[in-house]
């Protein structure tokens, strides 16, 4: 079996935007990361739209999006359908990539 056996890799022109692996448990998303006047930085994400954060330094802003991806992506997997989009990305932010494996997340009740 080779290593994208069982995925679904969406491609728009030349980026990939997101990569969903089996049991949709995985996902690989893309994150804008913008810094702010006052050394902080605002953050979302540019595949899943209205999903932000910030942080007062890059770490922190990286750990708020990723939590918020982890609740947001748990809710849509449920519901059964997530609303990736094509984002283009914005002058002057950087693009991340973050890997959120739900499979890692334990349910409460």
């Amino acid at each position: 079996m080779n290593d994208t056996e069982g995925m679904k890799v969406v491609q728009t022109q030349q980026h990939v935007n997101w990569i969903e692996y089996p049991n949709q448990t995985c996902f690989e998303c893309r994150v804008g990361l913008l810094p702010e006047i006052d050394g902080s930085f605002s953050v979302y994400a540019i595949n899943l739209p209205g999903v932000a954060s910030q942080g007062e330094n890059e770490q922190e802003a990286i750990a708020n999006i990723t939590d918020a991806l982890v609740g947001v992506l748990m809710e849509y997997t449920s519901d059964g359908e997530i609303p990736w989009a094509d984002e283009l990305l914005e002058k002057g932010v950087v693009e991340k990539r973050i890997l959120i494996d739900l499979s890692d997340v334990p349910l409460t009740v």
